[in-house]
């Protein structure tokens, strides 16, 4: 560990003793994160990332750094609903950045219910966000329907019990502010009261609805999303967020070969100016008769096109490029497209990581593993888990297929509380349950307990169906 421990703690600046650090004044903390009725999510499931030592609503010295897991894994077989369990969240946090604005031009509300049970189809989605901002606990949640937002509510402990900010219910037709607040301002029956708040600085709900938004992160194992981000990043050293120092460290952390990172700037083609603003509108647009119309929308579509608009599109193109150590005195760069799978993936987890670690809040990282390889991902679970490094309590939810962080090999070591598995019932419904809710097995070894099926979350195969259609067409 003395290697990765020298390579890590040359990576960020201005350590100081986590212990004797509050949460006030930094980042969003998560609690826990609750959802009902979304893709493969047909039942109310919840995950925690509360110390259960933690028995009342808040800490006697409201220290919630101490209470709070750093780190979360949700671990399963292909298509159990690890990356749902993100994306349910990831809607939660895009519902509020985008529901008063980008959403408002479809005609439809975006939505994503469990589509397998004819009566969960039309009933409403919840989602519930227990957090602490501030050194104080929130409460914030909504339920959403085929007709907008159902009802939306948020309570925060100013002292020792719960107190009610906002309470909206489109069924009684009743909307309750707290009496210390001012007005809110008036909604759509298609937007959060907090998608609007981040609209109107005078909002009781800006400052939260703010603080929400820019404290959470996801990466996601898609090309099209790597892609993405690796533009962000380019975009990020153009305004000075991210350095190129930064960059060349974190690849020379990561023993990739690369001694320099520069920028290659073209200007974006008429032609393909035209042809995204035509997506856009593909997007945003349906038909009367509504052969376009979608109940299901993709988040990323919504959150990465539909929100460009002119001035976005008048801009150049950035390009990272890379310069590898060589033999030769003029080694020439290499494009983003010429780098390797590992390479672009270590970049798009690596600098949200780092800014995540720096400021702050929670990161989600979908199929951490890919790519990866196990030491490298290793540095980066012991950097949120390391209190001289993670200085402002950031927290990092991740899904894996990857048992080397579960065995004796590992040096992170996970709390049962800190584990958690994604399994499917035959009617196609994710179950999520933690690690701690099984019998305890000090000296078990949990990686191979969970390979052989002990824990559910693994898929079960039909070695022999798969040997069959191999010699299907010798006869």
């Amino acid at each position: 560990m003395t290697k990765i421990h020298a390579e890590r703690s040359g990576l960020l600046e201005n350590r100081k003793d986590a212990a004797s650090q509050r949460c006030y004044g930094l980042a969003m903390i998560l609690l826990s994160f609750t959802v009902r009725n979304h893709n493969s999510i047909r039942d109310e499931i919840t995950l925690d990332l509360v110390h259960p030592s933690l028995r009342t609503l808040q800490p006697k010295d409201r220290d919630w750094g101490s209470v709070i897991y750093p780190l979360a894994g949700i671990f399963g077989g292909n298509a159990t609903g690890k990356s749902t369990v993100l994306d349910a969240m990831r809607y939660a946090f895009t519902a509020i950045r985008l529901s008063a604005t980008a959403w408002q031009d479809s005609r439809t509300m975006h939505r994503a219910p469990f589509l397998l049970d004819g009566t969960v189809r039309t009933s409403a989605s919840t989602y519930e966000l227990d957090f602490v901002r501030n050194g104080r606990r929130h409460l914030y949640g909504f339920e959403v329907d085929a007709e907008g937002i159902k009802r939306e509510w948020l309570q925060d402990i100013p002292n020792s019990r719960w107190r009610v900010l906002l309470d909206r219910d489109r069924d009684s037709n009743s909307l309750t502010l707290n009496g210390s607040l001012r007005a809110a301002g008036e909604v759509t029956s298609r937007e959060l009261m907090l998608s609007r708040a981040l609209l109107l600085k005078k909002s009781p709900f800006h400052d939260i609805a703010r603080d929400l938004v820019d404290s959470f992160d996801v990466v996601l194992v898609k090309d099209s999303h790597r892609e993405q981000r690796l533009k962000t990043i380019a975009d990020s050293l153009s305004d000075g967020s991210i350095t190129f120092p930064d960059l060349e460290a974190l690849l020379q952390v990561a023993d990739i070969g690369v001694a320099k990172v520069s920028i290659e700037e073209k200007e974006l083609p008429e032609r393909f100016r035209q042809a995204i603003r035509n997506l856009t509108r593909e997007l945003r647009g349906t038909d009367e008769g509504g052969s376009k119309t979608r109940v299901t929308v993709s988040v990323e579509q919504t959150d990465e096109v539909g929100g460009l608009d002119d001035d976005q599109l008048e801009q150049v193109v950035r390009y990272l490029t890379f310069t590898h150590r060589g033999t030769g005195e003029d080694c020439p760069p290499f494009s983003i497209h010429d780098e390797s799978d590992g390479t672009i993936a270590w970049l798009a987890i690596g600098v949200p990581a780092l800014e995540t670690l720096r400021s702050g809040g929670l990161l989600a990282v979908d199929e951490v593993d890919a790519s990866l390889h196990p030491h490298l991902l290793e540095l980066l679970l012991a950097s949120f888990d390391d209190p001289n490094i993670n200085t402002k309590h950031a927290q990092l939810i991740f899904t894996s297929h990857e048992s080397y962080v579960l065995s004796p090999l590992s040096e992170v070591r996970l709390a049962p509380e800190q584990v958690w598995f994604t399994d499917k019932t035959h009617e196609g419904v994710t179950e999520l349950t933690c690690l701690a809710d099984f019998p305890k097995h000090p000296d078990a070894n949990v990686a191979k307990r969970y390979l052989t099926g002990l824990y559910g979350g693994t898929p079960r195969l039909s070695p022999s169906t798969f040997a069959a259609l191999v010699g299907a067409q010798e006869g």
